[in-house]
């Protein structure tokens, strides 16, 4: 398996083969230290996978390619429905400085690998995000305006510390269950999607602004700030508009005090264009005004 990891923080890398579902999910919500030092002292999942692969300590570094191989002929995963995953690799920070406790400690991610029982492409089933406090976050794909969302099976597995371009959903902690590019506009970009000089892609509503929302719960991230308040539906799916989260600054926003003056400047042109109208129509009736 590939992985192209990218990490502006110091980290360690291992992957484990052949992983309990039930003890990775109970892994998880255990406090950050206590993940760390089962992580750092090789302790992690004892007992509870098939094999290990010895961890990798690693400096910051950019996008880069690793490859984990299995140190066994196979994996005995059984029939479906599987009580394992075939590959979990864990990203774990090493450095020592204090954390913010909301800083992102730890990138898990949940691999399945095709196999002659289970045909599905190999591809990333699942992310979570481990933070100092000890929340656990599942990432979760955005849908950009040209209806792709990253390809795992083209791209390969992708996977890094730091934040993402993707949301980030906290899980219920009930025991069973942001700039590496997790979400990108994919390959072969439809021919409606619209750029502006900037490379930057444009809302589909006004094509004018860029677009800076991804809506939820669809998560489909197509529109601009402008447009945001005219619509209750995703121009995309017509689901209904439950909340958003900026994906970039919306600086492009004239400021409110001139805003509200363009829209008084229009209310006032559309006043006078129609009293100009009224007059025209009463002349050509033969009223008197």
């Amino acid at each position: 398996v590939e992985c192209e990891v990218s990490s502006q923080v110091e980290y360690q890398l291992q992957a484990i083969w052949g992983v309990s579902i039930r003890e990775l999910h109970l892994a998880l919500w255990k406090p950050w230290s206590a993940l760390r030092d089962a992580s750092l002292n090789g302790t992690l999942l004892q007992g509870n996978a098939q094999y290990f692969t010895p961890p990798r300590s690693r400096q910051p570094h950019g996008e880069e390619t690793l490859r984990l191989s299995l140190p066994a002929p196979e994996l005995e995963l059984g029939t479906p429905p599987r009580l394992c995953y075939p590959l979990v690799i864990f990203l774990t920070r090493t450095d020592t400085r204090e954390l913010h406790p909301d800083e992102t400690v730890a990138l898990v991610n949940v691999v399945h690998i095709k196999d002659s029982v289970c045909t599905l492409p190999t591809s990333i089933l699942a992310q979570y995000l481990k933070q100092a406090n000890g929340q656990l976050s599942c990432l979760k794909q955005l849908y950009l305006a040209t209806g792709n969302s990253t390809n795992y099976d083209e791209m390969g597995v992708s996977s890094g510390l730091g934040p993402a371009l993707a949301l980030a959903e906290p899980c219920p902690n009930n025991g069973s269950n942001t700039r590496d590019a997790l979400v990108a506009s994919g390959a072969g970009d439809s021919e409606g999607s619209l750029w502006n000089s900037a490379g930057e892609q444009l809302c589909v509503v006004c094509q004018y602004f860029p677009l800076s929302r991804a809506l939820l719960p669809c998560r489909h991230t197509c529109i601009c700030a402008s447009c945001f308040g005219k619509l209750d539906r995703c121009p995309m799916c017509r689901s209904p508009i439950k909340s958003y989260f900026c994906i970039r600054g919306e600086e492009y926003m004239p400021p409110e005090k001139e805003i509200n003056s363009c829209k008084q400047r229009a209310r006032t042109q559309a006043s006078h264009w129609l009293h100009d109208w009224n007059d025209r129509l009463t002349d050509f009736l033969g009223f008197t005004r």
